[in-house]
């Protein structure tokens, strides 16, 4: 093996773990913090502002505060919404459902939704979704909170808000 092949083959592995470590740690903050966004409806019935929402799922042992922490957006443009300016505190096991309010989400383009703490951490984020059909189903973490195992497995089912994924 001649040096410039050994060299590429030291940048190729440097680069890989560099990749998987920041995808790690960025596991094991939505872990430690214990929030995840569990349900996002993007296309209800009727009209859509206003009506669009996503469930947090506290799956972790503490209550979080919510307050400072955002949520992001696509429509016209990419955007973050705070979800509450004041104490909003979710123990373990509960829910939270947040609507979007004043806006209507992209249905057809697949952007996932992030979801930040206060300090802009990004904790969760979901896969890339579409919803062309405007009804009740919404995209559902399955299992109810997701499997470490399986982090990204979503399905599309009746809407489930405040309650377990079916």
């Amino acid at each position: 093996m001649n040096v410039n092949t050994h060299k590429r083959m030291v940048w190729t592995v440097a680069a890989l773990c560099i990749f998987i470590a920041a995808v790690l740690t960025s596991a094991q903050e939505a872990v430690a913090a214990g929030i995840v966004i569990n349900e996002v409806e993007l296309n209800p019935p009727g009209f859509d502002t206003d009506t669009e929402w996503i469930e947090l799922l506290n799956t972790g042992d503490t209550t979080v505060d919510l307050a400072g922490w955002s949520v992001s957006y696509s429509y016209r443009v990419r955007g973050r919404m705070v979800i509450s300016e004041t104490s909003l505190p979710l123990s373990p096991g509960a829910r939270y459902v947040f609507v979007y309010p004043g806006l209507r989400l992209r249905n057809a383009e697949g952007m996932p939704i992030e979801l930040l703490d206060a300090q802009g951490t990004v904790i969760d984020e979901t896969a890339s979704m579409t919803d062309p059909f405007d009804n009740t189903y919404t995209w559902q973490r399955w299992p109810d909170g997701g499997d470490p195992a399986w982090p990204g497995f979503w399905l599309f089912g009746e809407a489930t808000p405040n309650a377990p994924n079916e």
